[in-house]
């Protein structure tokens, strides 16, 4: 199995059009909003990629997201493991 990622982002004075863009783009790019958690996706990649690759591979999706919708600020933070990913509600 390869790197799971979570992902966390804040798109600090936004308008919902740029947020829909940027989330399109996301979802482009294959990633997986967490639906119960507003700012927060997933990723995974094959067991190819290295960690290095992945994070590159995530932030590029980040910039690539931020052009198209024209968005000035993105702030997140990541994090990679070969472990799933836990979900729920208590």
């Amino acid at each position: 199995m390869g790197f799971k990622a979570l992902i966390t982002i804040d798109l600090p004075s936004v308008t919902e059009e740029n947020r829909k863009v940027f989330y399109k783009s996301l979802e482009e790019d294959k990633w997986v909003k967490v639906t119960r958690l507003t700012t927060t996706w997933r990723a995974t990649f094959q067991s190819t990629v290295t960690r290095d690759g992945a994070i590159q591979a995530l932030i590029a999706d980040l910039r690539s997201a931020k052009v198209k919708s024209g968005i000035r600020k993105v702030e997140y933070a990541l994090q990679l493991d070969e472990s799933e990913i836990q979900e729920g509600t208590l």
